[in-house]
């Protein structure tokens, strides 16, 4: 189950990587995008591993 979670997060990522940058607003939006779902990507890593 954690796989398919981690693949999801990842494929998230790398689509919002891959999206042009056209100005500014695009920029931020798509670095708050990919640094928000890389912290969630780490926490769905961790917190378990603390769980135990």
């Amino acid at each position: 189950m954690m796989y398919l979670l981690h693949g999801l997060l990842i494929l998230a990522m790398a689509f919002f990587l891959v999206l042009p940058i056209t100005d500014f607003r695009t920029a931020r939006m798509k670095l708050s995008v990919v640094s928000s779902l890389g912290v969630l990507l780490v926490a769905s890593v961790v917190v378990p591993r603390l769980m135990h």
